[in-house]
């Protein structure tokens, strides 16, 4: 199938499009970053290694000016997005989280050869535990994924979910990770005591969008049993503004 996944040059953006590469799909990224797996599929297809074919535009979400033109999709995976650790400034992650899917979905996901959709939430949009922009934006989306699961269903029968991943080993938690005391807090409220890979959650990506086909309209909760405390969020005190998943 031909899946768009917006958000590939990083984290679980990158490991979705590695895994639906080697599942044979053919796979479009959109990123602010310039292509960076079109060197590993050739290295891997000179290698004898059977995968679907990767095409890379660089294109900022959040200006659907930038979107290009890509025909025929039939799985989007709404996974680009930022986090700005400062409650002053919610109108930036709304502006790149919320309004940024809502217009790659407009762009690409109604039109007949659709038959998934996927928002990459989080769990901060069930529990509120985040910076305000982020948990706003995220809970913008999940509201926004119901909106489109109604349409889809009723124009093309596809589904549409959300999924609310909550710790993840990425580039950007890793000032969290890296941080003995922070660590253990967050810990101490995961049932599981360890967070997601980046690939476990390509492999739930990957299940709800190309082999789920009746699941729809719904936002599902992969974050390790992590609790819904009242002040559960952790996040060293000053850090920078962080724009990548």
């Amino acid at each position: 199938m031909k899946v768009l996944i917006t958000g590939t040059c990083s984290g679980m953006g990158r490991a979705m499009a590695l895994k639906f590469l080697k599942e044979k799909h053919d796979v479009v990224g959109i990123d602010l970053t310039e292509d960076n797996l079109s060197l590993y599929t050739d290295f891997m297809h000179s290698a004898g290694e059977n995968l679907g074919s990767y095409t890379h535009f660089v294109a900022d979400i959040s200006d659907k000016s930038s979107l290009p033109e890509i025909p025929g999709i039939e799985i989007l995976i709404n996974n680009a997005g930022i986090q700005t650790p400062d409650n002053s400034l919610p109108e930036k992650d709304i502006k790149t989280n919320l309004l940024g899917s809502i217009y790659v979905t407009q762009k690409y996901a109604f039109q007949p050869s659709i038959k998934s959709v996927l928002f990459n939430a989080s769990v901060s949009a069930l529990n509120g535990n985040e910076f305000a922009g982020y948990v706003a934006s995220k809970a913008g989306i999940v509201g926004y994924m119901k909106h489109v699961a109604i349409a889809l269903a009723n124009r093309y029968h596809a589904t549409c979910n959300a999924i609310c991943f909550g710790g993840v080993s990425t580039e950007l938690n890793k000032s969290v990770m890296e941080d003995k005391k922070l660590w253990n807090r967050i810990m101490n409220v995961t049932p599981l005591k360890r967070w997601a890979t980046p690939e476990e959650a390509a492999e739930w990506c990957y299940f709800l969008t190309a082999v789920n086909t009746f699941c729809t309209g719904q936002a599902i909760n992969v974050s390790g049993g992590e609790r819904n405390c009242a002040d559960l969020f952790v996040w060293p005190d000053s850090t920078e503004p962080t724009e990548s998943f």
